[in-house]
């Protein structure tokens, strides 16, 4: 069997896991507490074949952090919270929004079979593959990956920095002094890096696999079939935006506002405009 047939077969069977999980304990986030781990794993699993290969064990030492950044970030808010007695006991807020949204219990399996836990699962395989194809290159590594590397670099310590900005804001926002401040008041972030991306978490982790794919493009010198994964990437990312606001602007009255002022993704509105300056004092 090989490395690539074994990573296939792990694949299935957290499908299974997650499917199962879910449908017994009504907790659906085994795919999240799998996200930033999967991709490390089917990396260990092809590595013996790509031992030799310094541009594969520097792509995954870069995969690496990004699990271990993931990994703390879920685990600080609670994602890995475990009882004796309940099982796992921490899960994303989105799928407690989903099953008041699809009350009909055989409609939401349906939905967790196909996409929670199968759609899912499968776009992390689909988005780690380029790696498996990344180490069968051979020759010194070029230029254009070093540059590559570094950017990868780049977005996992932004994305690191935005985690810290985002938990910072939460624990303030509940405490005294800060409480009292209007841009706490608010309810969402506006600090720091924030306040010129609504969500530079989302762009830095689209970035870091889009990047991946782009040391298979610049290694082989040519576009590969596995770059598909990046690119639905992209798009969940894109749907996940727009559900993601649509929770966040129930909730907290100027958010609305804020979405007029506020660039979603990349800074592409003025940050220096008069009334975003009016809104945030």
């Amino acid at each position: 069997m090989t490395s690539l047939t074994i990573s296939v077969v792990i694949l299935g069977a957290a499908i299974a896991v997650s499917f199962i999980y879910g449908l017994f304990t009504r907790n659906y986030s085994t795919v999240d507490r799998l996200w930033s781990v999967l991709p490390a794993v089917y990396m260990l699993i092809w590595m013996p074949g790509f031992l030799g290969n310094p541009r594969y064990i520097i792509a995954f030492i870069l995969v690496l952090l990004w699990c271990i950044r993931l990994s703390v970030n879920f685990a600080v808010k609670g994602g890995y919270s475990f009882s004796f007695t309940k099982g796992f006991t921490g899960e994303d807020y989105r799928w407690e929004v989903l099953r008041g949204k699809i009350t009909n219990r055989f409609l939401f399996e349906l939905f967790n079979f196909f996409f929670i836990s199968g759609f899912q699962l499968v776009l992390i395989f689909m988005f780690t593959l380029p790696m498996y194809y990344y180490g069968s290159i051979k020759g010194a590594v070029v230029p254009a990956e070093w540059i590559l590397y570094a950017l990868h670099l780049l977005l996992l310590s932004c994305e690191l920095y935005s985690d810290v900005l985002q938990l910072r804001f939460y624990r303030r926002r509940k405490a005294e002094p800060w409480m009292n401040q209007r841009r706490y008041r608010l309810g969402f972030n506006t600090f720091g890096i924030w306040k010129y991306s609504r969500h530079p978490n989302y762009v830095c982790e689209m970035g870091q696999w889009v990047v991946i794919f782009f040391l298979l493009v610049a290694a082989s010198g040519g576009l590969h079939f596995s770059g598909i994964g990046a690119l639905v990437l992209v798009a969940l990312f894109a749907g996940s935006t727009i559900f993601a606001e649509s929770i966040t602007a129930s909730k907290y009255k100027d958010y609305k506002a804020w979405r007029k002022l506020s660039s979603s993704w990349l800074p592409l509105k003025p940050v220096s405009s008069r009334k975003r300056r009016e809104f945030l004092s």
